[in-house]
């Protein structure tokens, strides 16, 4: 039991990460101990350190591609640990250590991250996607040299030069119009002009106390991690700046206020794919403003609810079709009024019959001329198969015409019948002309003083 660990003595270390790319990708990593290996990569090459394992915390199983894998140290951090065998050929690192850096990774000395354009060793990519740490600035985060390691973001005030609070600062978008109500001014009914409003994208973290919508985060409260990339999230418990926030190297963004907002930000595309049903509640008004096409394709049914009044206002034109796969309906129920105005023509074309049922009167106002043409038959209930016009009163029917009325037809009769008295009056003159015969003729009526007889009376009466 001499060589057991923990009864030999324990040997911890401080050291340098160099390399992290294990080729059993157990987030391994190569270091360079302080005090056991040489800083002058002649005497001891990065190659030639050995493996070591990182500890990860009890909330990590650290098995079965569960938990945080692998880990999250990249070359020149500074890390401590121990030895678990007597060589110190076995390190195990517990833990790393942040500073001020206070200057540039320097790729040909050992105890700094060996990558670069001036690397002496092999195996190494000469222009890294990220790095070599630390630098002289650093794109992403603005982190430079004699400043801790400890993410602007984590620092108070000093998160104002982060370059992701920058950006979002400069992206954010203001004055995003809302629908308006269509104008009916020109109907009977109601008036119901409107007047635009606008709604603008939340304030990222600000940097003034009692700042809308919070204050800024409090060193040490704000936890932050952010990725070699750019990626970035934090959790803010500064007191009265509660906030949660997520982000993508690309800006895409979701941050949780301290009352509970939620801003969401997408740079890109934006896919969602909803397997089963969704439910959606909003308990207060909802904006929708798309400057492109909107596109909805449901293969179900449609059914909307509305306690309240509903506005359409369309800039350019309107289409419907109704039965596209095949035969369909449009039914209304107007239990109300019906107001339209329409200020060009109106066309359509109607296969069947057209059944207008009104119970009470009907006006038709017409300023210019009102022709009619039929071609087949107008009565609904009738059996006939002919064409014609009929017009059928229950009461009186009232012509009423300012200048002319002319009626004729080609090869058939025209008949006026009355079930009464039949009157005809003209203020001028009137004519009856037929190239045929004239025939007048009254039937005997018993009740009359002079059965059948035919009265004719004017000033001068000609017959020919």
């Amino acid at each position: 039991m001499q060589d057991f660990m923990g009864k030999d003595g324990f040997s911890w270390f401080v050291g340098v990460v160099e390399d992290r790319n294990d080729p059993a990708k157990l987030g391994r990593v190569r270091v360079r101990v302080l005090g056991r290996h040489s800083e002058y990569l002649t005497d001891v090459q990065t190659t030639d350190l050995p493996w070591a394992h990182v500890m990860h915390p009890v909330t990590d199983p650290s098995m079965q591609g569960l938990g945080h894998t692998p880990s999250f140290l990249t070359q020149g951090s500074w890390v401590v640990g121990f030895f678990r065998d007597t060589e110190a050929q076995q390190p195990v690192i517990m833990g790393s250590l942040p500073g001020i850096p206070e200057n540039r990774s320097d790729n040909t000395q050992g105890f700094n991250d060996p990558r670069g354009d001036n690397s002496l060793q092999e195996n190494y990519e000469p222009n890294p996607t990220y790095g070599p740490y630390p630098s002289e600035y650093m794109d992403t985060s603005g982190h430079g040299l004699n400043e801790p390691d400890t993410n602007r973001l984590a620092r108070g005030i000093a998160s104002e030069s982060h370059q992701s609070l920058i950006e979002r600062r400069l992206s954010k978008l203001t004055d995003i119009p809302i629908a308006t109500k269509p104008d009916l001014t020109t109907t009977s009914f109601q008036s119901t002009q409107d007047v635009r409003g606008t709604w603008s994208e939340p304030d990222p973290k600000g940097i003034v106390e009692n700042a809308n919508p919070y204050i800024s985060a409090a060193y040490p409260y704000n936890h932050v991690f952010e990725s070699e990339s750019g990626h970035i999230t934090e959790m803010d418990d500064s007191p009265g700046a509660e906030r949660m926030f997520r982000q993508h190297k690309a800006g895409t963004f979701e941050e949780i206020h301290p009352d509970g907002s939620v801003v969401t930000k997408i740079v890109g595309n934006n896919y969602e794919i909803v397997i089963g049903s969704e439910a959606i509640v909003i308990k207060g008004p909802r904006y929708i403003t798309v400057e492109g096409s909107v596109r909805e394709l449901i293969k179900g049914d449609y059914i909307q609810e509305i306690e309240g009044d509903f506005y359409q206002k369309i800039h350019k034109n309107h289409r419907v079709k109704v039965g596209a796969s095949g035969t369909g309906n449009l039914e209304e129920e107007i239990l109300g009024n019906h107001g339209y105005n329409i200020n060009e023509d109106v066309k359509g074309r109607i296969g069947g019959d057209v059944i207008i049922n009104s119970e009470k009167s009907k006006f038709d106002i017409i300023n210019g001329q009102y022709m009619l043409f039929v071609d087949g038959e107008t009565n609904p209930t009738s059996n006939s198969s002919g064409s014609g016009i009929m017009i059928s009163s229950g009461s009186d029917y009232v012509l009423d015409v300012a200048t002319n009325i002319s009626q004729s037809t080609i090869s058939g009769i025209v008949s006026v019948m009355s079930g009464s008295t039949l009157n005809m009056k003209s203020n001028l003159a009137m004519t009856i002309n037929s190239e045929h015969s004239i025939s007048a003729s009254a039937p005997i009526n018993p009740t009359a003083d002079r059965p059948g007889t035919i009265a004719i009376n004017g000033t001068r009466i000609d017959l020919n």
